[in-house]
């Protein structure tokens, strides 16, 4: 996988396999989402479903993703263009914007909020 934080890599090796069969449920509960940086998060969590308007709405001021990224200046609208964007950019903005201290911090928030409804 390429990293192995103190038997991290294999974690999260087992995690992603659940997601390939479908398990995003499963996915967020063995990740240590916390302890990994915002990078691998943004390539390994199924940002739309995360990032959906439902959770959006009830925990910022904002209605969806899209118009989360265009309240910062950010041009795109998708998961795609939030993991192409510059990340000390986004943390700024979610930290200016929301109660999250940082885009990370929204993120592992997410993940509970769609374990907990899954």
């Amino acid at each position: 996988m390429g990293f192995n934080l103190g038997g991290l890599g294999d974690k999260v090796q087992g995690a992603l396999n659940s997601v390939k069969e479908g398990n995003i449920g499963e996915l967020l509960q063995k990740l240590p989402l916390d302890k990994l940086p915002l990078d691998q998060l943004l390539q390994k969590l199924p940002i739309e479903q995360l990032l959906s308007s439902s959770f959006l709405q009830k925990f910022t001021p904002f209605q969806s993703l899209k118009d989360l990224l265009q309240s910062g200046g950010f041009t795109g609208s998708s998961a795609e263009d939030l993991k192409s964007l510059p990340q000390d950019q986004l943390n700024e903005h979610v930290n200016k914007t929301t109660s999250f201290g940082s885009l990370k911090d929204m993120l592992v928030k997410a993940a509970e909020f769609y374990a907990q409804r899954k």
